[in-house]
């Protein structure tokens, strides 16, 4: 295939996973504020490297424009560089890296003629459905969270240019791997392996669900956009998750049985309420230490409110499972 494709966020934990698999037989330029790790590095040797802040919109023009000129075009930039942060408070960085980071990577992709854009979206930027419900690649009602506001504003940068730069907006799911690095599953992994009362209370009626998708698969899955590109519209909206979610109540025992804990042991439904009394108290606590709590109150505004997703469209149109 050999195509030249640019990799924004490439030392992270999903642009590294893209690098080192993409790099394989394609030319892979990978973008970040960090330099690639010696692993990386040895996974991809195939691959070259810029260190810079996308933030700064001079810098990402010039080294779209020599990667343009070097290689004789760009078929693909991959955009994965992004800020999070898990409290509640609007940052910064959200403007610098998520909003103007993004405006300044799709006005270098449209100088330097790139064939289309990929754009990290998240699931978890919508609006859970009314229960009983699914959602489609049409939704378009967005939370309210710093994140999830930040991630809305790059979907509006890709489809204001996408008569310029055709778009993939591909909505992720939650993406864990083999070690889990995932702070929400690695927090319910961690509580319900624990003895006693508390490593059995759940929050709510279990009800509480989320699509997820291993690494490797969304890797397989940003390989098979590449390879139908040509059958892809301008601008695509694309689910890369499993079909559905998976509720607290599917995750609780196996998580029990699989830390030796008693699978049979009930869980104790904690109301929401209750919930966020404990969480405000492991803040302090955690504050007095200088520790970080992944955990916020603002989460319990999704309990028993899944973000159950139909993937049948994007399953089509891409042939993909």
């Amino acid at each position: 295939m050999d195509r030249t494709v640019v990799i924004t966020g490439s030392s992270g934990y999903l642009g590294s996973a893209l690098c080192a698999d993409l790099a394989r037989d394609h030319h892979v330029v990978g973008i970040d504020r960090r330099p690639p790790s010696p692993a990386l590095q040895q996974t991809a040797p195939q691959a070259a490297w810029e260190n810079l802040d996308i933030s700064d919109a001079e810098a990402v023009s010039g080294v779209f424009q020599r990667i343009a000129r070097t290689q004789g075009g760009i078929d693909f930039v991959i955009h994965f560089a992004v800020y999070y942060h898990y409290g509640r408070g609007w940052r910064r960085e959200y403007d610098l890296h998520n909003i103007q980071g993004t405006r300044n990577v799709i006005e270098a992709a449209c100088r330097a003629g790139a064939g289309r854009i990929i754009f990290a979206a998240s699931i978890a930027s919508l609006m859970p459905p009314p229960l009983g419900e699914t959602l489609t690649e049409d939704a378009c009602d967005m939370a309210d969270f710093p994140y999830c506001k930040s991630k809305a504003a790059g979907e509006r940068l890709c489809a204001e240019r996408h008569d310029e730069l055709p778009a993939v907006v591909m909505r992720i799911g939650g993406v864990f791997s083999d070690w889990c690095e995932l702070p929400p599953l690695y927090s319910l992994i961690r509580l319900w392996s624990r003895r006693g009362p508390i490593g059995r209370c759940v929050p709510g009626r279990g009800h509480t669900g989320f699509p997820y998708i291993h690494r490797d698969e969304l890797v397989r899955f940003v390989r098979r956009v590449i390879e139908k590109d040509g059958r892809l519209g301008r601008h695509e909206v694309l689910f890369a998750s499993e079909d559905g979610c998976t509720c607290h109540e599917d995750l609780y025992r196996p998580i029990r049985r699989l830390s030796g804990q008693s699978e049979a042991a009930r869980p104790i439904h904690v109301p929401p309420v209750l919930a966020a009394l404990f969480l405000y108290l492991k803040l302090a606590a955690n504050g007095v230490f200088f520790r970080q709590t992944y955990e916020q109150p603002w989460m319990l505004a999704y309990a028993d409110r899944p973000l159950r997703v139909d993937t049948s469209a994007t399953r089509q149109k891409l042939d993909w499972r």
